[in-house]
């Protein structure tokens, strides 16, 4: 038995790939099922995914979805879509970590589609087909479609509004209509407004400008404005955010001059980082699609592809759609990397084009388009490989989740028990937890220096500002919780269980004669009045 030698290979795969094509709804059904095979690995990642989920939840077992709440207090630092998609989803699965990633797996797949569409208008099948393997390879946006965060979501919704309105340009260009794809524009603009705010629609349009005025489409620029796109994008935005400014008066100020404009232009909020941080992460993110660049700049044919020209549209919206934004978020000094998602499609649109071009010019050449083939080939399958082996590394490596110590206790708390979190919160536990009731936070909720600079008591400090009533009862000092404790403990009150950290147990005198009921390496959970409130039921 012989083994199939590369050019067979390559051959099988290529008739795989136009079967793919000549059926794309199987495609996407492959791609969706690839997006979703290891979304529940995992647990929730902390801090973000067990914030955002938590709220939520939270939406969820109070009812109140219009006001997101961390811990039982408003939390007005993002616009609440990503919210109600995943309490949707929560209510329709159940509380399980795949069923909290809903949002950002329904984001991916929506930028697949919208690409796949786009390019097979304006490119070929084939490259359409190329767009949609390297997003679904690329191991950053792999990663990303099964992170539990606003990036990904706002990501797609800011890539799809642009795919959206270049598409509409397009058309206008050819003479023709397509009045109802930019009203849709305008209404993914808005619920990218609804993910993250204003970046929703600013870095759209942004981008789209600047490419109109590169390809000298000066009419567009008035053209794409729609009266009634206006009014859908206003009725997907205005009800939410004015309802809150009515109830919450001052939260248009906190919503977009705090955590909008300061945010961005503040150098003292967290995780600073260089100029060049995000080339790093494009860089890091796509490989080992990133080397791919190399063997594109070398192959003569291709060089024509790399020029400029204000004829190759499509070259000039990935190139202007890539650099805007990547300048955008390189501004500031704060970075995260979730940021630079909504550029990923427009790398995967600039690579589609080039490999589809090189397999074009290799047409009559079945030597070299098989070692394309092989290249391509290749470098999915390392991508996929990449992508898994992240997420099975993080499942592995993450000792920041609670999951395990707050599983063990789950059962043993009662429904009129208190859970405490000692002067720090502990954004998963909510979510394994799945308790209606908030958790009691301890911390010098006094002093408003202790709250300067990012972090979990920070948020619900400021929190905190806009519910003082429910602040009250939530955010507590350590020596109320030490009169709770000693009430539990003469069987006065119901259990008081504590969440602290293992460090603060060895310091604080309210832990030196007790016993944790289970603890990890970082962290430790205490049961105040469990040893007299089962005394007290034995005894009644």
């Amino acid at each position: 038995m012989t083994t199939p030698s590369a050019p067979h290979w390559t051959a099988r795969l290529a008739r795989l790939g136009q079967w793919l094509l000549d059926h794309p709804v199987w495609l996407f059904v492959l791609f969706a099922f690839w997006l979703a095979a290891t979304i529940g690995l995992r647990p929730l990642f902390v801090p973000d995914e067990g914030r955002y989920v938590g709220v939520a939840l939270s939406m969820l077992h109070t009812g109140d979805w219009l006001v997101p709440k961390l811990d039982g207090l408003p939390f007005f630092h993002k616009p609440p879509l990503f919210y109600w998609v995943t309490a949707s989803s929560l209510a329709v699965f159940g509380t399980h970590e795949w069923a909290a990633r809903a949002a950002p797996f329904l984001a991916g797949m929506a930028s697949a589609i919208t690409l796949f569409w786009f390019l097979n208008q304006y490119a070929n099948r084939r490259a359409a087909g190329l767009g949609v393997l390297l997003l679904g390879t690329f191991p950053l946006f792999f990663d990303a479609a099964q992170f539990a965060s606003m990036d990904m979501l706002v990501g797609s919704l800011i890539a799809i509004t642009i795919l959206l309105l270049a598409h509409v340009s397009q058309q206008l260009q050819a003479r023709r209509s397509a009045k109802w794809v930019l009203v849709l524009a305008y209404a993914t603009a808005g619920l990218g407004m609804m993910t993250k705010g204003m970046i929703g629609f600013v870095l759209p349009g942004m981008v789209i400008t600047f490419w109109l005025l590169w390809n000298r489409r000066f009419t567009h620029l008035y053209r794409l404005i729609s009266p009634l796109g206006l009014v859908v994008f206003l009725a997907i935005v205005a009800p939410w955010f004015a309802l809150m400014e009515l109830k919450f008066p001052g939260f248009l100020h906190y919503t977009f001059i705090y955590q909008q404009f300061d945010r961005y232009l503040d150098s003292s909020f967290n995780n600073p980082q260089p100029i060049y941080f995000y080339v790093m992460v494009l860089f890091g993110g796509l490989i080992p699609w990133a080397v791919g660049l190399f063997w594109l700049a070398s192959f003569p044919k291709n060089r024509q592809l790399m020029s400029l020209k204000r004829t190759n549209h499509l070259l000039s919206l990935g190139v202007i759609w890539l650099g805007s934004i990547l300048l955008f978020f390189s501004i500031p000094t704060s970075k995260l990397i979730g940021y630079i998602l909504p550029t990923v499609p427009s790398l995967a649109l600039l690579l589609a084009l080039a490999f589809d071009k090189a397999l074009t010019h290799t047409a009559n050449e079945p030597a070299e388009q098989r070692r394309w083939q092989g290249r391509i080939a290749s470098m999915a399958l390392i991508g996929a490989l990449l992508g898994v082996t992240s997420v099975v590394i993080f499942a592995v490596i993450d000792h920041k989740s609670h999951k395990e110590i707050t599983l063990a206790v789950r059962d043993r708390i009662a429904p009129d028990a208190d859970v405490v979190f000692y002067n720090y919160y502990y954004f998963s536990v909510p979510f394994y937890l799945d308790r209606t009731q908030p958790a009691l936070v301890t911390g010098p909720w006094d002093d408003p220096n202790n709250f300067r600079s990012d972090g979990a008591n920070t948020e619900l400090y400021t929190s905190a500002k806009f519910d003082p009533e429910a602040a009250k009862r939530i955010l507590i000092s350590t020596d109320q919780l030490g009169a709770m404790a000693t009430e539990a403990k003469q069987g006065k009150r119901a259990p008081v269980w504590v969440f602290v950290q293992r460090d603060d147990a060895q310091r604080a005198a309210l832990f030196a004669d007790q016993q944790p009921v289970t603890q990890d390496k970082r962290a430790a959970i205490y049961c105040f009045g469990c040893t007299a409130n089962a005394q007290n039921r034995l005894d009644k």
